[in-house]
């Protein structure tokens, strides 16, 4: 039931975004991100690691501007840098200690998310937590974990982001496009093979660790 109701709700608030986004003139931005390309795209890779870094900032309105201009594989190759180098940052910031970490997010919100990481999670969780979970929070909870290397992090991150980012690119694309139908298909397509993965995850951190809480109990 639980799961149903995400399901739903976050069909209905991607609908909205659509329309939102199809009634948004964007023209002016469009016209200096054409004239000034390379610098539009270091401030899209910028707005994006800030997104991961400061909370509640959300980077996903600005995917269908940038596949407009740029054209979607582009934007998928800019996204990941910009939630890649967001998510060290945020990674780092969590490393120099929970006071730092306090003044940028709720540790409350990163206590509960610490608490459904497996302390001895390793590289291939890592990867499945990038596709459950919030970026940045996830950020912020791994770099708690003072056992894990920061290489293991990097590029266990670098790899969970890279499909999302391919596929709300292509998303982003489309609804520029106009084509709400194959956003609409590929959005709940993609939220339904995240809660899949998060069933499947759920399954074997309960089997593997008996009693603690799951990715879905919150």
């Amino acid at each position: 039931m639980k799961t149903k109701l995400i399901l739903v709700s976050g069909t209905v608030a991607l609908v909205a975004f659509a329309l939102w986004q199809w009634e948004w003139d964007s023209s002016g931005v469009e016209l200096w991100m054409s004239v000034h390309a390379w610098l539009g795209a270091v401030l899209y890779v910028v707005l994006l690691a800030g997104s991961v870094v400061l909370l509640p900032l959300s980077s996903l309105p600005l995917l269908p501007l940038a596949a407009k201009i740029y054209g979607v594989v582009p934007t998928a190759l800019l996204s990941v840098a910009g939630w890649w180098i967001g998510s060290l940052i945020a990674f780092a910031v969590a490393r120099l200690g929970r006071h730092q970490l306090e003044r940028i997010t709720s540790m409350a919100a990163v206590d509960r998310l610490e608490a459904q990481i497996p302390h001895d999670v390793g590289f291939w969780g890592i990867v499945v937590l990038r596709m459950i979970l919030p970026t940045d929070l996830v950020s912020f909870a791994l770099g708690l974990l003072k056992h894990l290397s920061f290489r293991t992090y990097s590029v266990a991150t670098l790899l969970g982001i890279l499909p999302f980012s391919f596929v709300w690119s292509y998303a982003g694309g489309e609804i520029s496009a106009g084509r709400f139908l194959p956003f609409m298909l590929t959005a709940v397509g993609l939220i339904a093979v995240i809660f899949a993965i998060r069933r499947i995850w759920r399954t074997h951190h309960a089997r593997m660790h008996p009693g603690a809480i799951g990715p879905d109990a919150n």
